[in-house]
């Protein structure tokens, strides 16, 4: 036997799983981003690099507000970047050296992707089976509700037709009135 409040229950649980769910599917998102960032910084410091090892290294550099500066470096040596280290601290780095920096951040990142999106997985798998629970409980109490068909049939038949009142309209879904994740 399945009551109202327990189905109420079963909708809260999933509805809080599907809010999870959203949450991780940002998380994972921003974090998409900072590899992208990581992988676009890495590949402009080993690119810098490799220019230095021919004589002369350049980029554009865009600072802000539509103004973008040319850079050049002379010389066979690498250009130092100042990169962060950590807790705020930074401190100043060969190109090659900002680059690995850089590619274990991003390889930091991927497997904090990988984790999300595990968790993400269980977390789909476990909205599936509450809202087959959530259905199932529905169905029964929808079952629970209505009488036997026969019963319906014989009272439908006993009472002349001016007595018979029209059932009132139950609040729920536009396919039929049946019961929602809402109800």
């Amino acid at each position: 036997m399945v009551d109202r409040s327990e189905l109420q229950q079963k909708a809260r649980l999933v509805e809080s799983h599907r809010q999870h769910l959203d949450e991780l599917q940002k998380r994972m998102e921003d974090v998409s981003a900072v590899v992208s960032e990581h992988q676009i910084t890495n590949e402009i410091l080993t690119r810098l690099s490799d220019m230095a090892d021919n004589g002369e290294a350049g980029a554009h550099v865009t600072i802000g507000s539509g103004v973008t500066l040319q850079y050049k470096h002379q010389g066979k040596d690498q250009g130092t970047a100042l990169i962060d280290l950590g807790s705020g601290v930074f401190g100043e780095r060969k190109w090659s050296e900002a680059a690995e920096i850089i590619e274990k951040r991003k390889d930091d990142f991927i497997q904090l992707h990988e984790s999300l999106l595990k968790q993400a997985g269980s977390i789909e798998e476990r909205l599936g089976k509450l809202a087959t629970e959530f259905n199932a409980a529905a169905e029964k109490l929808q079952a629970q509700n209505q009488p036997a068909p026969e019963a319906q049939a014989l009272e439908t038949s006993s009472k002349p037709e001016s007595e018979q009142k029209p059932q009132p309209r139950r609040r729920g879904s536009m396919f039929g009135g049946e019961l929602t994740l809402d109800d």
